[in-house]
């Protein structure tokens, strides 16, 4: 069968095109295109019509060169969501590094509580703009749009309605949301009645693997089935990373996404001061996890820099960073600073000269600053996972963009002090394929499609080859206490 992944993330989307045959694994990309939030009337959004205009593209294309689709999937970012009336969209929605968000985050805790929404929901999402926070700002600052809407859809099944797909919304997603309890693996209707929240809105959940209509023949004129994959990007990740035992993971894109595979949620006491999330996976499983805002920072960096008509080639910025010593000057990548307002260059140097650090002067001084920053703050959150878990892992394993940047991997195996295993690169859309193919019956099981990445994909190991980043360490929990 032929399979087709729509991979959308939060600075760019991909197609691809997938098969399985004579116990092989074939992954083409097909199509790229750019994806950034656009301000308009002073608010961030995703444009629809942009979104869905490339999607027919890559279809189009991916139908071309595997002479025919069966099934369709996409995957996406989490928290973000669109509403509906009467079936069509209620405007572009808001994107979650839009600063209006947030606005009455202060009002949710204040009236339910840090650790009774940890309870409800076992997310520890206070960094993450999630979609709570959104729709109680909604709720707040736009009441009559929200009465108008008849449904709300995670931003993947948004744009799977809008190809012809059910309204629904797929499990693994929804548990970004600080809306959905993870063992029950449904809506939490009483944290939303407590913040006088309407449930009305909330679409029926599905498990991924499931059905979701087919494409209308307006975007593909064969209508192939659309199947939910593992929806969430990271869940797709995960899901496409050959994981073992002793194995932790980290996804990597605009966030990090770094935790452990485990079989029930945790809401203990001491996940939930560990700052530690439960977000849903594949098969009925748990991503104990944190975040750490990723790439958006260097990507923020190379934005900046192209508009002022200078060169900021990966190769050329990877390069440059290697000819700066290590651990000269950090960043805490979660500080509120680094918001999508501004030159972030500058307000790293801003963030530098505030804490009495040396301030980084070229991009190469900047890049290494930031390619160190993420490698110290996963090694930070690696060990507060192991120390609440009592699961020590000898082994990282990472996908998504980090793969390719040989630097960033060895900079993580040693800050970390343990093995990394580097691939597949295009992990999510992999894991969107072998969803995808076990819900369509290519394939028996994920675990036989994890074999298949495994045996097919060129995953490269880093170990460790120093120290020296105990100190480190401990810079990065002094700047994250501030």
């Amino acid at each position: 069968m032929k399979h087709v992944a729509v991979d959308i993330g939060a600075n760019g989307g991909t197609v691809f095109a997938g098969s399985i045959e004579t116990g092989r694994l074939d992954v083409a990309e097909i199509y790229r295109f750019d994806n950034r939030p656009t301000e308009t009337d002073g608010r961030y959004v995703w444009e629809l019509s942009r979104l869905l205009d490339d999607i027919e593209t890559g279809l189009s294309l991916a139908a071309e060169e595997l002479d025919g689709v069966d099934t369709v999937g996409i995957d996406t970012w989490g928290l973000d969501f669109g509403l509906l009336r009467d079936g069509e969209p209620m405007g572009d929605p808001y994107s979650y590094r839009d600063p209006a968000v947030i606005e009455t985050r202060d009002a949710i805790i204040d009236a339910v509580g840090k650790r009774s929404i940890f309870d409800a929901t076992g997310l520890n999402h206070w960094n993450t703009p999630n979609t709570l926070w959104q729709y109680h700002a909604l709720a707040e600052n736009e009441p009559d749009r929200l009465a108008d809407a008849d449904r709300l859809l995670m931003m993947p099944q948004l744009l799977t309605y809008l190809l012809g797909g059910d309204p629904v919304t797929e499990v693994t997603v929804a548990s970004t949301t600080q809306m959905l309890d993870p063992e029950r693996r449904a809506w939490n209707t009483d944290l939303l009645d407590d913040l006088s929240l309407p449930t009305e809105p909330l679409p029926p959940l599905r498990e991924p693997g499931s059905t979701a209509g087919t494409v209308s023949a307006e975007y593909l004129p064969s209508e192939p089935e659309l199947v939910l994959p593992a929806s969430h990007d990271t869940a797709a990740a995960v899901a496409g990373m050959p994981l073992s035992d002793g194995t932790a993971f980290l996804s990597t894109g605009s966030w990090f996404i770094l935790g452990l595979v485990t079989s029930q949620p945790n809401r203990s006491a001491a996940a939930y001061e560990a700052g530690l999330s439960n977000e849903l996976g594949f098969d009925h499983t748990v991503r104990l996890l944190k975040n750490v805002n990723g790439f958006f920072l260097l990507e923020e960096c190379r934005w900046a820099w192209e508009e002022r008509g200078e060169s900021a080639s990966y190769e050329e910025l990877i390069a440059a960073a290697r000819d700066v010593p290590a651990r000269k000057t950090l960043v805490d990548p979660d500080a509120e600073t680094f918001s999508i307002d501004g030159e972030m260059p500058e307000r790293i140097a801003d963030y530098c000269r505030e804490t009495e650090q040396p301030i980084p002067e070229t991009k190469g001084e900047t890049v290494r600053c930031l390619l160190d920053s993420l490698a110290v703050k996963t090694a930070v959150a690696l060990d507060e996972i192991a120390s609440v878990t009592g699961r020590d892992p000898s082994t990282l394993h990472v996908g998504g963009g980090g793969v390719r940047n040989e630097l960033f991997c060895r900079t993580l195996a040693d800050a970390t002090g343990r093995v990394v295993r580097a691939g597949p690169t295009e992990a999510t859309a992999t894991g969107n394929l072998l969803t995808q193919a076990v819900a369509a019956g290519s394939l028996p099981d994920l675990e036989t499609g994890r074999e298949l990445v495994e045996a097919t994909t060129n995953i490269r190991t880093y170990e460790p080859t120093g120290g020296g980043w105990d100190d480190a360490k401990t810079t990065m929990r002094e700047l994250a206490s501030r």
